[in-house]
């Protein structure tokens, strides 16, 4: 320090952390790290969990890119730095100067939940920030807060790390000086063809292989000892009678194109870090079914049978849904309203597809390969030896949507003028619909390659900067309480398939693998025989949020879950008949008059939503059975798509309305609690939106009274809530 006492404290270096689900923190953190980097900042990254690996009474500058999953939570490779956040007492990091990015959607009511709790925390343990937190809405696009936040962050860390003087120059990597001068010579040649001309101007574009870009930009050598994979065909051979699939060519207007005589925002590209090595060696053939052994999963890797599968839709119902029935050898603990989770690969044909296009032989597939170096995507940290093939099966997703910064990268290899310009508008500020129109159409990258085929990306290039593959989560519709409930999962889910404009066929990761592997049954009674042997990837995710029943019987218990969204809710109810039926053999024994069995369970009330009664009321007898048998206390039923119901409604917010009295006496006067599991969106909003005016109709509240009554339910684990966009079980990414 000087005499100035007014100086700001600098560090010596800046550690970069990230907690992320889907990859994308993880993405958007390793940017930032490799940008501090180039600028000359003596920088680290680590996801949270390897909070360890930091000494943190000496940790002096902070920056934190943090996503939210579910309703609030935090992700998975953030959980053990939380538990150890929380043991953490006074105020043990007063020299630690911090910054947080965070994800989420404003479609969720705890939006970058975790962002903002780590910014409290942090403040708790006397660190200090030293730039402004950033909130980014995937509802509106990471982008639009990602870019000019961290644009904005370099100037905010000059001022805070001692450095080689490179980060006071503050470069900026987006263009070199080539590839302005070539895109702004492309954009100024369209301009002077008329618009009419332009579409066909762009798809007739001649190839050009000797006058295209050429960059290194984040290109590292290749060691001599690793074969380059990229140039090779693909030759099945006839014992894997897989068609390789074949993308569809996505339409894109690009007219917009003419209005734009330069680019901007366009996003960094990632440097090239990961390299292949080849290991001469063959890897042993797996179980089918099994999954490679760099697959990382929370909770232990479990094997799994299917016991039993049913369609509980007819074929004309909209969404078809089964319900699967797993089993075990062991007995597995977890409790109704727990998660598990299935690791399922690409869809075979698309990996082959994407092979074929890649222009990798089969030989190059089959063979072992060691992925390596410096700062690589942690997903791809853990492959020591695995073929392409499962490369491209488990660790990378083919089907998510692509980044900007991906199209950036396709554009930086297309051959053919023609595709770089449009991917280059694309990518750019200018092209923002565009990109958005891109990514509405969910392409693969299989359509990528087909519609822009002249990209030639290194096959090292293409496995690092691909998302990572990610489990699909599944409630569990059973109780561990019944028969063999130790050994078996249940689950329902819609069968993700459909249809865009243009004849495109799109179909989900997991659900449609699991219906070809229960033989597609038809609508009606559950089949047991005749179904696959081949053993399944799964393991439990325990409801971090405590979705599950009270351990106090007497608690009455009201449940809102519409179309798939009823499944925890199954689980609930059997388990709940288990405990009755264990209370009921108790109160038999001795001489003492029976106790009245219903004195020990409080009331169940289950609000139910369908689009058609005989269509797609999921689960009706065993719902009907469980009221008969006093288990279910109400059944209450919204039918949107039908005039003139008895006794339902159209929607299951107006069923709690016109239930508004009673809801209120069983919440208020009986402590009931209060479960929602369904979308996110739409139908949590307004089952939110009408407990509050129930607050205020029933319970005298003011609005804004109700509403902090309801957050302070939440907080007490009154009011739970299993929420998501895209529902575990039904997504379109599933």
């Amino acid at each position: 320090m000087t005499g100035n006492e007014n100086a700001v404290p600098q560090a010596d270096h800046l550690t970069v952390f990230f907690a992320s689900q889907t990859g994308n923190a993880e993405s958007i953190s390793r940017n930032i790290y490799e940008q501090a980097q180039e600028r000359g900042f003596k920088a680290f990254h680590h996801p949270l969990n390897d909070h360890a690996k930091v000494d943190w009474d000496k940790e002096d500058c902070l920056v934190f890119v943090v996503s939210t999953t579910g309703d609030g939570d935090p992700p998975d490779n953030s959980t053990k730095f939380w538990r150890h956040l929380r043991k953490l007492k006074g105020v043990g990091l007063t020299k630690a100067k911090y910054t947080i990015l965070g994800l989420g959607d404003t479609n969720y009511d705890n939006f970058c939940q975790t962002a903002k709790r780590l910014d409290t925390r942090l403040q708790e343990l006397g660190a200090s920030s030293f730039y402004p937190r950033g909130l980014a809405d995937d509802a509106t696009g990471l982008e639009e807060t990602v870019d000019p936040w961290i644009k904005n962050l370099w100037p905010a860390l000059a001022h805070q790390v001692i450095s080689t003087p490179a980060i006071h120059d503050l470069p900026q990597p987006h263009f070199t000086q080539e590839e302005e001068k070539v895109v702004k010579g492309l954009i100024q040649k369209q301009e002077q063809e008329r618009r009419q001309s332009i579409t066909a101007a762009t798809l007739d574009s001649p190839r050009l292989l000797s006058t295209v870009i050429s960059t290194t930009t984040g290109q590292d050598p290749i060691e001599n000892t690793i074969k380059d994979l990229s140039n090779l065909t693909l030759n099945l051979p006839a014992n894997l009678p897989i068609t390789p699939a074949v993308g569809y060519k996505i339409d894109i207007d690009l007219s917009a194109m003419a209005d734009h005589s330069n680019l901007t925002a366009l996003p960094r590209v990632p440097n090239a870090n990961l390299q292949i090595a080849d290991l001469e060696t063959a890897v042993a053939s797996r179980v089918p079914g099994s999954v490679p052994t760099f697959i990382q999963t929370p909770t232990p890797l479990l094997m799994a049978t299917i016991n039993k599968v049913q369609c509980l839709t007819p074929s004309d119902a909209l969404k078809r849904t089964l319900a699967v029935e797993f089993g075990f050898e062991d007995d597995v603990d977890y409790a109704p309203g727990d998660s598990f989770g299935i690791w399922a690969p690409n869809n075979e044909a698309l990996v082959r597809g994407v092979l074929s296009a890649l222009n990798v032989s089969d030989a190059a597939a089959t063979k072992a390969v060691r992925l390596h170096g410096q700062g690589i995507p942690s997903h791809l940290q853990t492959v020591e030896s695995a073929t392409l093939l499962d490369i491209f099966r488990y660790a990378v997703d083919l089907t998510s949507p692509p980044k900007k910064a991906n199209i950036r990268l396709y554009a930086e290899h297309a051959n053919d003028l023609a595709d770089k310009q449009k991917l280059m508008f694309m990518a750019s500020k200018q092209g923002a619909d565009q990109f958005n129109a891109f990514r509405a159409q969910s392409p693969t990258f299989l359509d990528i390659l087909h519609t822009f085929p002249s990209v030639n990306v290194p096959l090292a290039r293409i496995i690092e900067t691909l998302p990572p593959m990610q489990p699909r989560y599944y409630s569990i519709t059973s109780s561990p309480m019944s028969k063999s409930g130790h050994r078996r999962w249940s689950c329902a889910f819609n069968v993700v398939t459909y249809d865009l404009s243009g004849g495109i066929h799109r179909r989900g990761v997991c659900t449609p693998w699991l219906d070809e592997l229960a033989g597609q049954v038809p609508f009606g009674k559950a089949v047991t025989t005749g179904l696959t042997t081949q053993r399944l990837p799964v393991f439990l995710k325990p409801n971090e949020t405590r979705f599950n029943l009270p351990s106090d019987t007497t608690k009455p218990v009201i449940m809102i879950g519409p179309g798939t969204g009823v499944a925890p809710f199954m689980g609930f109810l059997e388990h709940r008949a288990e405990q009755r039926l264990i209370k009921k053999r108790l109160v038999n024994i001795g001489t003492g008059p029976r106790q009245h069995l219903d004195d020990h369970f409080g009331d169940m009330w289950l609000f139910f939503g369908c689009r058609h009664r005989e269509r797609d009321w999921l689960f009706r007898e065993q719902m009907e059975s469980y009221k008969r048998d006093g288990v279910l206390t109400e059944l209450l039923l919204a039918v949107s798509r039908e005039e003139n119901v008895p006794n339902s409604a159209k929607y299951v917010q107006d069923l709690m309305r016109s239930q508004g009295k009673n809801l209120w006496n069983l919440i208020h006067k009986k402590g009931a609690a209060i479960y929602v599991c369904g979308d996110a969106k739409g139908m949590a909003k307004a089952v939110h939106d009408e407990l509050v005016n129930i607050l205020v109709d029933h319970g005298g509240y003011e609005k804004m009274a109700a509403i902090m009554e309801l957050n302070k339910w939440a907080q007490e684990k009154r009011y739970l809530r299993d929420l998501s966009l895209r529902r575990l079980f039904h997504a379109l990414c599933d």
